[in-house]
Parts: C-alpha cells; structure tokens; sequence
C-alpha cells in the first residue's frame, strides 16, 4: 500500500446545535483592543480556549482583524502578581442588547507577557 497516495479527510466533530465546544468561564478582566489604529476600551465577558466575549461601547462588524491586550489584575492568580494576554484575532459575531454592546472575537494567536 502506498501510504504517500492515501487521501486524508479531516473529521470534524459534531456539536449539537446550541452547545458550545469549549467551556466558557465568567471573567470580567480590562481590555485594551485595537482595530487598525484606533483604540477601544472594553471587558471581557467570558473567555474559553476559542476566543472572548467583550462588552464594549462601540459595534465592531464580523470579519474585523482585532488586537487586543487582557490585563489580568494583581490578586487575580497570585499575591502582588499582574499579567497581560497579548492577542490577535478576528470579530467573529456582534450584537446590541438594550444595555450593552458586546463583540465575540476568535483568537488566533497569543502570548503571555
């Protein structure tokens, strides 16, 4: 058998509808986005190994490029210890609720800093 001829087929696994694949924790951490060269203000609403839900003031349109920095607060995971999350990515969905607007962005790369 000629290993090198065999075609490969990537399986994806089924989700049922409305489940999410990874677990979502509740976090409320600073973030500092950018989209080209402006600068947002927002907060995570939750966060899971896929991406980040943020509320923030301003509507960003699915498919934007985003940038952005999570600030994890001293106290958060140790005494007198802060982090940042470095992040590119994309606006995957947004939508506005009565008392907020919130983007969810997939993230494609990060670093620790």
């Amino acid at each position: 058998m000629d290993v090198a001829a065999l075609e490969i087929e990537r399986v994806e696994p089924e989700t049922p509808e409305g489940l999410r694949s990874a677990v979502r924790f509740p976090l409320a951490l600073p973030v500092h986005l950018m989209v080209s060269a402006k600068r947002y203000e927002a907060v995570t609403d939750n966060i899971s190994a896929n991406g980040v839900l943020l509320h923030l003031d301003e509507l960003l349109a699915p498919g934007t490029v985003v940038e952005f920095l999570i600030e994890i607060p001293e106290g958060t995971i140790a005494p007198y210890e802060t982090a940042g999350v470095h992040c590119t990515g994309r606006i995957v969905r947004s939508y506005r609720k009565p008392e907020a607007t919130y983007a969810a962005a997939v993230i494609d790369e990060y670093s620790f800093l």
